[in-house]
């Protein structure tokens, strides 16, 4: 399975990278597991607050992310 990763804000400051794609041997996922493999990589994810989306709307950690999914880990935002 391969997705894409996007990163914005201070996330994408941590990870060095706008966007990645991921190979996966899984053919489904579930948000919560993809959340502990990325934080795996980046150590830094785990003290940081973030929302992750999927094929921009946003998703629960239960959410079960498919083949050619794009997944969106978004930062705090402050309304106005």
């Amino acid at each position: 399975m391969k997705i894409a990763l996007k990163y914005f804000g201070l996330l994408a400051d941590i990870t060095n990278k706008k966007e990645e794609f991921f190979l996966l041997e899984e053919s489904t996922i579930a948000v919560s597991l993809l959340k502990s493999k990325v934080e795996n990589t980046y150590q830094e994810l785990k003290n940081t607050n973030y929302a992750i989306a999927v094929n921009q709307a946003m998703a629960s950690l239960d959410y079960i992310v498919k083949d050619q999914d794009v997944v969106a880990f978004l930062p705090p935002f402050a309304g106005g």
